[in-house]
C-alpha cells in the first residue's frame, strides 16, 4: 500500500456477516486492529487514507443463464458508470451504462438513463442468487479529495428488490 505494508486479501462480509474492516495504519492503531495495507494514495503529494484496493463479491456454483430464466420482470445491469457510497450510512447511487431489461425469462430491450439506489446492508439481506462467471472491470475510489484507479468485479446477482430510477421494482 501506500505505506510499505504489503497487500493481503481481506475478506469484509462472508455469508452476509461483517468480518473486517479496512485499514491503514493510523487506523489500525487507533483501533487496535490487525492492518489490511489499505493505506492508499493517489500520489506522494497526497496522505494515505484508508480505501478500497481490487473489490469484488465472489462467485457462486449457480449458472448465470438459470438465474435470468427466474426473472419475471426485472433489469440486468451489466456494466455501470459512476456511483457513491455514503460510508456512515450505507446508502448508495450507482448509474448503469449497460442495462436491459428481464422479461418473462428473457433479455430484452436496452435501457438507458437508469439508477440503482439503495442501502448496502439492505441489499445484502436481499440477495437471493449468486452466480459463476465473476467479472472484473476497472473503476476507481474517489475519497479524501483524491482518485486512484482500482479493479471492481462481480458475478452476476439476484436480488429480489430495489429502488430503480427513482421507483420501486
Amino acid at each position: 500500500d501506500g505505506e510499505g505494508y504489503p497487500s493481503s486479501k481481506t475478506v469484509l462480509i462472508k455469508d452476509g456477516i461483517l468480518q473486517s474492516y479496512i485499514y491503514d495504519l493510523r487506523t489500525s492503531k487507533k483501533l487496535g486492529a490487525k492492518q489490511t495495507g489499505n493505506g492508499r494514495r493517489q500520489s506522494f503529494r497526497h496522505v494515505p487514507v484508508p480505501r478500497m484496493s481490487n473489490t469484488y463479491i465472489e462467485s457462486r456454483d449457480e449458472d448465470s443463464g438459470s438465474i435470468i430464466k427466474s426473472v419475471n420482470k426485472g433489469i440486468y445491469a451489466r456494466e455501470f458508470a459512476g456511483g457513491q457510497v455514503d460510508p456512515a450510512t450505507g446508502d448508495f447511487v450507482f448509474g448503469i451504462s449497460e442495462g436491459y431489461l428481464i422479461e418473462n425469462g428473457k433479455i430484452g430491450f436496452p435501457i438507458k438513463d437508469a439508477t440503482l439506489i439503495g442501502n448496502g446492508p439492505d441489499i445484502l439481506k436481499k440477495i437471493e442468487v449468486v452466480a459463476s462467471d465473476l467479472d472484473f472491470a476497472p473503476g476507481f475510489c474517489g475519497k479524501s479529495g483524491q482518485s486512484i484507479s482500482n479493479e471492481v468485479g462481480q458475478p452476476t446477482i439476484k436480488v429480489s428488490k430495489i429502488t430503480v430510477g427513482g421507483t420501486e421494482n
